[in-house]
């Protein structure tokens, strides 16, 4: 059998690693351990203490081929009807509070001729206030999707743009109804993209039922990362969490110094171990990825949170709070639902992403590979390979077009699928 040290230094040496209302009271706080100093050789993790409620770590084996987990995704941003009735039917039937996204902002900045203009600086302001209630950059094909509620601004039936192409040159100003219809507004003049930046942070369960996805994380993220982000200053952060009663809860390794040191601290967490008697600390580990250093300007922002388990009740109102302030800072939350996820989770991942301009995607059963995987609440969808699918979300963020499979990539449609819009 391979060792886990031998893996990642094998991986390592070929491939460089180069966007609400708050809860109840009663939270008990976890414990988050301070940044750390990752040594050179693995730190192992102790077993849990005894008479706690905690599953066995599946035992470990030598890493699934490369691209073989499959998994899809639900770009609610260009379905955001169908995304109200669902979270409407699942905060019911879940009996969880849901985070207020009515009378949002939505618009598509659009050049002379046109063609769509991402990475544009805008600002919103109810008609007639001197400054605005937020300040960010057009996502993915120029888009612009914003709940005031969620940027703790109060709602309106008129909310008036200002984008700014040049940057601090002039602006064009239009004013948008929010009724649920998105306005293309056009610019004077053509806006070049390029992200000056990308910082990258990646939120992992680290539970032994994670096996499988963490395997995935270390033989595919240097491929992925090398194919999108070559010749952009990145830097790679990692969060990892645990459940109430663990050896740890939310441990914070912040942003890499170096490639190196990112290697090492995924060397520190494998082997999985933990889960299976506790709610596990997905609100906070959001949390503290948010309260991250993150640089400003114009550049990608992006939070990657690989999970399987919901959070405590009381913990719902933590993960809103958390995802409020990643839209006010322009953090995207990108949730990838993993082996066995219910529907607890589904809900709060997509609400997550599309407050901040992320997406909801998923494992499938497609692979064969590691436990069963929930099915997930949406219409239409592609099965791809897991790489395929990280690729394709990255290189679109970074080039600001949306970017779908190949033919030969998708090895499974379900429904009416058409440039990540639902037909139905």
């Amino acid at each position: 059998m391979i060792t886990t040290r031998r893996l990642i230094c094998a991986f390592f040496a070929g491939a460089c690693v180069a966007a609400c209302a708050p809860g109840g009271g009663g939270v008990v706080e976890p414990i988050i351990e301070a940044p750390v100093i990752a040594q050179e050789s693995a730190v192992p993790i102790t077993a849990p203490r005894p008479n706690s409620s905690v599953a066995r770590a599946p035992q470990r084996r030598s890493l699934p081929p490369s691209g073989v987990l499959t998994a899809g995704d639900i770009d609610d941003g260009l379905n955001l009807s169908a995304l109200m009735r669902y979270q409407t039917r699942a905060a019911r039937h879940l009996k969880w509070q849901r985070m207020n996204l009515s009378k949002p902002v939505l618009a598509q900045l659009v050049g002379p001729t046109g063609t769509p203009a991402p990475g544009v600086r805008f600002t919103l302001r109810h008609p007639g206030a001197t400054d605005p209630f937020h300040e960010g950059y057009s996502g993915v094909d120029g888009m612009i999707t914003a709940f005031p509620a969620v940027l703790d601004a109060r709602r309106s039936d008129r909310i008036e743009l200002r984008a700014f192409p040049n940057d601090n040159g002039p602006a064009t100003q239009a004013t948008l109804r929010t009724n649920g219809r998105r306005t293309i507004v056009a610019l004077d003049t053509d806006h070049a993209w390029r992200p000056q930046f990308v910082d990258l942070v990646f939120v992992v369960d680290t539970t032994g039922s994670m096996t499988d996805e963490i395997e995935w994380l270390i033989s595919d993220l240097g491929a992925i990362v090398k194919a999108t982000a070559k010749g952009v200053d990145l830097r790679l952060g990692l969060v990892t969490y645990k459940s109430r009663g663990d050896v740890y809860t939310v441990r914070d390794y912040g942003f890499a110094k170096n490639r190196s040191q990112f290697q090492r601290w995924l060397q520190r967490e494998l082997p999985t171990s933990g889960g299976g008697g506790y709610p596990e600390a997905v609100a906070q580990s959001l949390k503290t990825a948010v309260a991250l250093p993150w640089r400003r300007g114009r550049g990608e922002r992006l939070i990657i949170q690989i999970g399987d388990e919901p959070p405590h009740r009381d913990q719902v109102g933590v993960y809103y709070t958390a995802v409020q302030n990643a839209a006010v800072k322009g953090v995207q939350v990108f949730g990838l639902a993993a082996s066995g996820a219910e529907a607890k989770v589904e809900f709060l991942m997509r609400q997550g992403a599309i407050a901040t301009g992320g997406r909801y995607m998923f494992l499938t059963d497609d692979s064969g590979v590691g436990n069963a995987h929930a099915e997930p609440t949406v219409s239409c969808y592609r099965v791809t390979s897991l790489t395929n699918l990280m690729t394709r979300v990255l290189r679109s963020e970074l080039t600001g077009r949306r970017t779908e499979a190949a033919p030969n990539a998708v090895k499974r449609s379900v429904g009416s699928y058409a440039g990540g819009v639902c037909r139905s």
